[in-house]
């Protein structure tokens, strides 16, 4: 480095002069000679003048390097080349400047991160209102055709009402998703009945059970005390049940049952379902993926919402399934 070997010059250069000056002026002493004392400030003036030229030039060098470093970051093609590790101000200078790029550069990337979850999650939302929407628009040039009936006028505005409701479903589960994944909403994780959570969450699938004559088996004989939020538990087990109920024939069997390991409770959500196939396993927790499935009614955003309300409190998910086998979903809680 460049202003490195000028340092180093006035240093040798300094000590140099030091040393002479000393010696001349020892020797003038001792000799009584004042042409010597003389010739030693001469030496002292003319350490002072070449020290000036070669602290100019260091500084002229130092802040040469530093537009260029300022110009390349700028430009983001930075890439340190400076010796950082001797122990001088302008070597911490540029660990600072290299800091503060690193710095820079994070949270361009943080930034970047950001507005592509949020373009993704605006592209999402748009397609996924697109089809409601769209049978709304049709439903409503229906009603408006002359020549329909009062029957099938009521038939188009019922199927209408479905269309607003699922509208109505994805936007509230949308802000759902977007406060918890921003942190706008907190979870305050409490011991409490874990019991009670379940049949809170088992309270808003009883009636399209009933309706699709699927046997609901859960013993709220064992109960544990757990330290989680029952509010939110209580939505993340709802959507993993009203799965269940959606994706389970008529006249199947939903399956909840309650145990303990040695640091957690697990929660066993089965069905008699359709099951999952292998290849899409890893992939239905994915916010809206909802895979290769002939029912409509699904939104590909309940798996999604209970994996992170789950996460948040420090349990995690498990599944198991197979095509025509039903699936099996086991949901543990820290204790």
């Amino acid at each position: 480095m460049i202003n490195k070997k000028y340092f180093t010059a006035v240093k040798i250069l300094f000590y140099g002069i030091l040393a002479i000056n000393l010696l001349l002026i020892l020797f003038s002493i001792h000799r009584n000679g004042a042409d010597i004392l003389i010739f030693s400030q001469f030496t002292f003036i003319l350490f002072i003048g070449v020290a000036r030229l070669l602290l100019k030039s260091t500084f002229s060098a130092f802040f040469k390097d530093l537009f260029v470093m300022i110009e390349q970051m700028i430009d983001r093609e930075f890439s340190p080349s400076y010796d950082m590790t001797d122990d001088t101000y302008i070597s911490q200078i540029y660990h600072q400047m290299n800091r503060l790029y690193d710095i820079v550069q994070m949270q361009q990337k943080s930034i970047e991160r950001e507005k592509n979850k949020v373009q993704s999650f605006v592209s999402d939302i748009s397609h996924q209102l697109k089809t409601p929407l769209t049978n709304m628009h049709l439903l409503q040039e229906t009603i408006k055709e002359p020549g329909i009936s009062p029957k099938e006028k009521r038939g188009a505005l019922e199927r209408q009402e479905k269309q607003l409701a699922k509208i109505d479903f994805l936007i509230g589960a949308l802000l759902k998703t977007s406060q918890l994944e921003n942190g706008l909403i907190q979870i305050h994780p409490k011991k409490a009945s874990i019991g009670n959570t379940i049949l809170s969450a088992l309270e808003g699938v009883l009636v399209p059970a009933q309706k699709k004559e699927i046997a609901v088996y859960y013993d709220n004989t064992t109960d544990y005390a757990v330290l989680h939020d029952s509010k939110w538990t209580s939505e993340a087990l709802f959507n993993v049940m009203e799965n269940a109920v959606k994706y389970t024939p008529r006249k199947g069997k939903l399956t909840i049952l309650l145990s303990r390991t040695e640091e957690y409770v697990k929660i066993s959500i089965k069905d008699t379902g359709i099951g999952i196939p292998r290849d899409d396993l890893p992939h239905i927790f994915t916010r809206f993926w909802r895979g290769d499935t002939d029912i409509l009614e699904g939104n590909g955003i309940g798996l999604y919402l209970s994996r992170q309300i789950i996460t948040l409190q420090h349990g995690y998910i498990l599944v198991n399934s197979a095509v025509n086998c039903g699936s099996e979903f086991e949901i543990f809680m820290p204790l």
